[in-house]
């Protein structure tokens, strides 16, 4: 189904985010040792190489020695998607219907101790109802209040792709220790060139600046590979974690028929095949072992993690007192192309909302306003000023500048 170019087997490194100079490098190469140790136990191929460099890495910055995973599969997504996607339309059963928003899904019916039947409702934007045996939510975010919305913590992460020349670098997949990690990967750009996509810089959406992310990135980059040319491409995206770091995949809290998968970590491919055979597998009643590793209903893990859901809950509370914040005094002291919410009792210089009031200067100078509070919990939203976007930092809205 998928041809040569869509995926290939390639070669996993795991480096430490310290110089050789630093003292911290050392503790972090036992870490590294510790992890092909542990994916030894489990199977999995997997070494230690003393004094190795990356091909290309020539750059003053010394991060030799790595833990090495062969044989690892990536996967060019779209073309990967664009397989699936002409495979399903060969399928008797298959219907694609595009821009049909959803706008909530409802289990209907009774069934107790195996008696009975369920059936889903799901409300689209334009009024019409779809009805189906079966439900999923492939959505990143289900459509709910809380549940598992409270149990994952939301991150936006950036990337670049920065032109090299063809076969300066070695193809494979590169990391370091820190935390948030970078990452490099290689993707054909011309005859003569090939893009590394470069990545990291992920942050709690809402809560830190983002300004400087794509900076820090091409600085990392240029400091430890000297034939990076110019940076084509950057983008940003959202990470959800889940507290306990394994995805929900599965039946929806509390329901039979209707099913999620979220908490992807940034490994939506993967976690894509895996619902695809776990749901598949819970539809039909056939047993899986990883049903409860995966269960959106799961406790035991959740246990383990309750001191980090603790904290979690506690830094996302404090998002709260944004209530007694303004981040301007005066719309005329926002410049052009910039947003800010504004706080005060009478909100007398806009006229029109009392706050918290979102306001937004777009570049010709007209001024746009909006309730700054989230329609999910009423969380006080923030103005990323990368993206021009309001960014809520409870549970990681995002909304357009106007």
């Amino acid at each position: 189904m998928f041809s040569a170019d869509t995926a290939r087997h390639l070669p996993g490194y795991d480096v430490s985010q310290y110089p050789h100079s630093d003292p911290k490098h050392e503790e972090d190469v036992k870490m590294l040792r510790d992890e092909v140790s542990f994916a030894d136990t489990l199977g999995m191929e997997a070494h230690f190489k003393q004094g190795f460099a990356v091909k290309g890495w020539d750059g003053a910055i010394d991060q030799r020695d790595a833990a090495v995973f062969p044989n690892q599969a990536t996967f060019h997504p779209t073309k990967y998607v664009i397989g699936l996607l002409k495979w399903l339309q060969n399928q008797p059963n298959f219907s694609c219907y595009t821009n049909t928003r959803v706008m909530g899904f409802h289990e209907k019916g009774i069934k107790v101790l195996g008696l009975g039947s369920k059936s889903v409702k799901m409300d689209t934007e334009s009024g019409n109802v779809i009805s189906a045996k079966y439900a999923l939510q492939a959505t990143n975010i289900p459509l709910q209040k809380l549940a598992v919305i409270a149990q994952e913590e939301y991150l936006r992460t950036y990337c670049i792709a920065v032109k090299i020349p063809k076969g300066y670098m070695e193809d494979c997949l590169l990391y370091d220790s820190a935390d948030p990690y970078i990452y490099v990967r290689l993707t054909k750009c011309d005859d003569e060139h090939d893009y590394m996509v470069v990545g990291g810089g992920d942050h709690a959406v809402g809560q830190e600046e983002p300004t400087g992310r794509f900076e820090h990135l091409e600085k990392w980059v240029r400091d430890r590979f000297t034939k990076a040319g110019s940076v084509d491409y950057k983008w940003s995206g959202q990470v959800m974690e889940p507290v306990d770091y394994m995805a929900y995949i599965g039946s929806n809290q509390g329901q039979d028929n209707i099913f999620i998968m979220t908490g992807d970590s940034g490994n939506g491919l993967t976690h894509g095949v895996i619902a695809s055979k776990l749901i598949s597998d819970q539809i039909e009643g056939k047993p899986n072992p990883w049903t409860s590793l995966y269960n959106p209903s799961r406790k035991a893990s959740m246990v383990k993690a309750l001191p980090d859901m603790l904290k979690h809950d506690v830094q996302v509370n404090m998002q709260y007192k944004r209530f007694g914040q303004t981040d301007i005094k005066d719309i005329e002291d926002l410049p052009n192309g910039e947003g800010g919410v504004l706080n005060t009792a009478s909100a007398a210089t806009s006229g029109e909302k009392m706050g918290p009031v979102a306001v937004y200067k777009d570049d010709g100078g007209k001024v746009f306003t909006m309730d700054a509070k989230c329609p999910h919990l009423k969380g006080v939203v923030c103005w990323n000023r990368v993206e021009k976007s309001w960014d809520c930092p409870i549970h990681g809205s995002r909304f357009s500048a106007k």
